[in-house]
């Protein structure tokens, strides 16, 4: 094993581990469960899920799961998914250069920059075609899972390394809603509404709407220009309508719109040595801004049979991206290397759209049966048209927008009308071959065939290919007491190749990337339901691990695939409730990734993978004190630790420091009121988000920062 990964276990220790885990859960709960029943408490909050497509506890499934309530989304003031992958193991986001991009990492499989997200992301059914659909807030939210492992075989291409599911809030018969209000530092203010009811007095039509808007004058400073970096100012409106139709037919109708304008790509100059020196700030020439619209729009046809339920869904997904920046993140004119090749200043503009049309049709079987099944179909026509333009920068140190910029300094585009046709076909048992043995299969074929080229030079740039693929999935699952689950299982997982922008000097297509992955687990309750206790194990083999590389060459982002990474690491949820009014939730995951092979770079085996950090730990505290009849005081406080991680493959050895940021809040609560006040970042913990080479030398780094300190005081009114 070289220096630069840690080896958590061999895979001798590995199935040791495994092995000690299975036998030692059942003689822990057997030793507590005297002591439990002597606790009188209302215990852990349970939660019901649909990860695996119909009701089921989150005790009871399977699966490496973390799922948030309604109540917890409030408390823990979770508004976007970030928040989310904070409290997850081995899931986590970092800020891109652009608000639309998330740098996702889930049990050490990563987001390319040029490519898809290691996870399917699913809301009420529908699957996001995109990256550009995940980054928006989570508002009217009944329900996020984070499933973890390769999900394909239940989710499709794109969940090789898991799933998210969220369940928003649906319409109700009575008349109710809520308003939310907060404002702090940074001019940084947020309001959000949503009502619902009944359209007719047979309730047979009901609807749900709602919207938010939020602004911040942001916190980072842009030292040249005398402003901040990180501005941002976003409005979304959603509408939700329910219809019964007939008894057992119901049709739901779901739209959205959300537009933001935003500065981004606040990167700073750094080199090695000074790369985690925060006193040095953004100093950019240029107005970066980022401007967004998205559109999505759903239909689910719902008809109950006798046999079980049958659900048709069709969506509709268009997201348009328009965005300018410095692209030598400096306000320097004669911008120069450590070779001392001079190198003009440029300012890079990208247009970015996205059109998605999706269908996709299930049947799922009757619950109350030894034989559980489900069947699906899913069919996805996708248009992404992308083009970048480069202009010449050389009044440098002067303050510049989009509007200084014309054709006379325009010196070289990039245009890519990439097309994504998919298809795919499934199916699931779960099969209870005695009360406490079940055996879950699935199987899933997913193919994909995609279209690339300059529409400037089709003939010259045009090309096109197939990707596809089985995704088996297989879980045996041991209910040894009502509160101990032993589990083991295996998965494959399946993420697109596809095409790198037409640029000369790169490579035209990139190979589609497949994980085999293992893993074993328990979920247990103890102590009366006082405390769960869940923990896994798991092993993952992928080839062809997709990144992306900057070319300092061509100015163009190219995804390359690692041969094969080898990735292994532990899992650990507990959830206690201490008293009826306090309860703690820790999380932990421990993550060993290796190079394996690389045939491009072979002097990169044995490094970890990129972006990918060696653990991540959280830890809540939640305490409900009742003051009065009508009012109680809320407080609250998370930690989260953050290992150290590598950021491009051009710098492998240049690593971060672990990272620890704490959130805190209090406040008060009645039924109908929440009034609280909150830090996020208390300690003013100071991070990377982002570091890669700008120039051929390692002292020429550009680095983004993770956001300081940040305040205020929100309001919540449910009427």
């Amino acid at each position: 094993m070289t220096p630069y990964t840690q080896t958590l276990f061999t895979k001798k220790s590995f199935v040791a581990a495994a092995i000690s885990m299975a036998i030692s859960s059942p003689l822990l709960a057997e030793e507590n469960q005297s002591q439990a029943e002597a606790i009188d408490t209302s215990g852990v909050e349970r939660i019901s899920i649909t990860a695996r497509g119909r009701v089921e506890t989150l005790q009871n499934v399977p699966d490496s799961v973390t799922a948030f309530s309604a109540d917890m989304i409030e408390t823990q003031r979770i508004t976007n998914f970030r928040d989310v992958a904070d409290m997850t193991p081995n899931l986590s986001q970092l800020d891109n250069f652009r608000p639309g991009l998330a740098r996702i990492t889930i049990r050490g499989l990563i987001t390319p920059q040029v490519g898809d997200a290691p996870l399917a992301f699913v809301v009420d059914g529908v699957t996001a075609p995109d990256l550009e659909f995940i980054n928006q807030d989570l508002v009217d939210i009944e329900r996020i899972e984070v499933m973890r492992g390769a999900q394909g075989a239940l989710y499709g291409k794109g969940a090789i390394g898991g799933a998210v599911i969220v369940t928003t809030k649906k319409p109700t018969e009575d008349i109710e809603g809520s308003v939310k209000g907060s404002y702090g530092n940074g001019n940084t203010y947020n309001l959000s509404g949503v009502v619902s009811g009944s359209l007719n007095e047979q309730d047979s039509a009901f609807f749900r709407v709602g919207g938010y808007t939020k602004n911040s004058d942001g916190l980072i400073d842009n030292v040249f220009l005398d402003d901040e970096a990180d501005y941002m100012s976003e409005d979304s409106a959603f509408a939700q309508l329910q219809f019964d139709l007939f008894e057992e037919t119901s049709l739901n109708l779901k739209g959205r719109y959300t537009t933001s304008d935003a500065g981004f790509a606040y990167y700073q100059n750094v080199s090695e040595d000074s790369k985690e020196d925060y006193d040095l700030e953004t100093s950019q020439n240029i107005d970066n801004n980022d401007q967004r619209d998205v559109y999505e729009l759903s239909a689910k046809l719902t008809q109950e049979y006798d046999l079980g339920t049958f659900d048709f869904i069709t969506a509709y997904s268009n997201s348009e991206n328009e965005h300018f920046y410095d692209g030598d993140y400096s306000a320097d004119a004669t911008f120069i290397d450590e070779d001392g090749f001079f190198r003009a200043p440029f300012a890079t503009e990208g247009l970015y759209d996205i059109e998605s049309f999706t269908i996709e049709s299930r049947f799922t079987s009757r619950g109350d049966q030894a034989l559980r099944w489900a069947v699906s179909a899913f069919y996805q026509d996708k248009q992404r048209d992308n083009t970048i333009n480069f202009f010449d920068d050389f009044a440098g140190d002067t303050a510049q927008s989009r509007s200084d910029f014309n054709d006379d300094s325009l010196f070289f585009t990039i245009a890519d009308k990439n097309s994504s046709k998919a298809w795919a076909l499934s199916g699931q048992t779960n099969y209870d071959i005695t009360d406490k043995l079940e055996l879950t299969t699935a199987l899933r074929y997913d193919e994909d065939k995609r279209e690339s080229y300059d529409p400037g030079a089709r003939e010259d740039t045009f090309a096109k290919k197939t990707f596809s693929q089985w995704q088996p999935k297989a879980t045996l699952a041991y209910q040894a007491t009502e509160d101990l689950l032993l589990y083991a299982g295996y998965s494959k997982g399946f993420r697109s190749g596809g095409f790198n922008e037409p640029a000369e000097g790169i490579s035209r297509s990139f190979d589609q990337e497949v994980s085999d992955s293992y893993e074993t687990g328990f979920k247990s309750t103890l102590f009366d339901n006082r405390l769960t206790l869940n923990g896994a194990l798991f092993w993952i083999d992928q080839s062809n691990a997709q990144i992306t590389q900057f070319n300092v060459d061509t100015f163009t982002l190219e995804n390359l695939s690692i041969d094969k990474v080898e990735t292994k690491g532990i899992e650990l949820e507990a959830a206690l409730a201490v008293t009826d009014d306090l309860d703690l939730r820790f999380s932990a995951g421990i993550v060993d990734s290796e190079i394996k092979e690389f045939d491009r770079q072979p002097e990169l085996v044995g490094y970890t993978q990129f972006y990918v950090a060696d653990y991540n730990y959280a830890l809540s505290m939640n305490h409900h004190y009742q003051l009065n009849g009508e009012w109680a005081l809320l407080s609250r406080a998370d930690v989260q630790v953050v290992g150290p991680q590598s950021f491009s493959i051009d710098i492998a050895d240049i690593r971060s420091s672990s990272s620890t940021t704490l959130n805190v809040g209090i406040g008060v609560k009645s039924e109908q009121w929440t009034i609280q006040a909150y830090v996020d970042n208390l300690t003013d913990e100071r991070s990377i988000e982002d570091l890669f080479m700008v120039a051929d030398g390692v002292t020429d780094l550009a680095r983004q920062p993770n956001k300081p300190r940040s305040f205020g005081v929100e309001a919540i009114y449910n009427f």
